[in-house]
Formats: structure tokens, C-alpha cells, sequence
């Protein structure tokens, strides 16, 4: 009966000492849960688009952010992916919005006018490059001018 006693008290003890060992060192015995611990979220920037006819209210879109992306990259993806016609112009100054869906730059004297932050910029659309967190809109509206 001794001996139980003693072997059980043994194996106590040794399940014990296992058990802090395994506390000691779990990173090195399961390193997965070590990089789980130590992963980063990572949150993908935007940019939005907003196109607004005038008529039928603002179409507003999110897009991934990419370095080196230009306000024309942005339209031309979004009209693209939502089968919305988009005619261009390229002259020495860059490329320019001649129409997207059926608004054609004229009628009505609106024309396609963009804006990045609620500024006009003064380069052509695929001239200028945006920033993440950017707003970009196209509106079509009577110039100043």
C-alpha cells in the first residue's frame, strides 16, 4: 500500500514539474500561438469616387488604395467594373473627360469637372495623384470659366 502512495506522490510530482516546464517554455512549444499573439492588423487604405450626373443623385464608390494611383485610374476602374460608359480624350495635356454614362461634355453647358478634397486641381485627371483617405469627385457642371 506503501508503494502506491509513493508512486502516486511520484507522479504527482512529475506531472507538476512537466506542467511548469511546459508553462516556461510554451512559446517554444507552440510557437503558432507566439505570432498569433504578435500579428498586426492591417487595414487596407481606400479612396472614394463619387460621379454625379446632376440628375439622378451621387453614385459614390470605395476602392483599394495603390501607390501611384491617379484620379483617372480611379474612374476608369469604377465605370469599368460597374459597365458605365466612360469616352475619353487625350491631348498633349493628358487625358480628358469627354463623357461618362450619357452626359456628354456640352449639353445643357455642364461639362465633367473633377474634384480631389473638394479642390479643383489644375492638371488633367490622369496627371494627378491621389492619396489614400482621398475623396475624388466628378461632377458634371456649368463651368466658371
Amino acid at each position: 500500500m506503501k508503494k502506491i502512495y509513493i508512486l502516486t506522490g511520484i507522479a504527482v510530482i512529475s506531472l507538476a514539474i512537466l506542467g511548469w516546464l511546459i508553462f516556461l517554455n510554451k512559446d517554444a512549444l507552440f510557437p503558432q500561438e507566439k505570432e498569433a499573439e504578435n500579428t498586426e492588423i492591417v487595414t487596407q487604405e481606400e479612396v472614394s469616387l463619387i460621379i454625379d450626373d446632376g440628375e439622378e443623385g451621387p453614385k459614390t464608390f470605395q476602392a483599394e488604395f495603390r501607390d501611384g494611383m491617379t484620379a483617372f485610374d480611379l474612374l476608369e476602374e469604377k465605370t469599368e467594373e460597374s459597365n458605365i460608359v466612360l469616352k475619353t480624350k487625350t491631348y498633349d495635356i493628358g487625358i480628358l473627360i469627354e463623357a461618362i454614362g450619357d452626359k456628354e461634355n456640352g449639353e445643357e453647358e455642364k461639362y465633367w469637372m473633377y474634384y480631389v478634397n473638394d479642390e479643383m486641381p489644375m492638371v488633367s485627371a490622369d496627371k494627378k495623384e491621389i492619396n489614400a483617405e482621398d475623396k475624388v469627385e466628378f461632377r458634371f457642371e456649368k463651368s466658371d470659366w
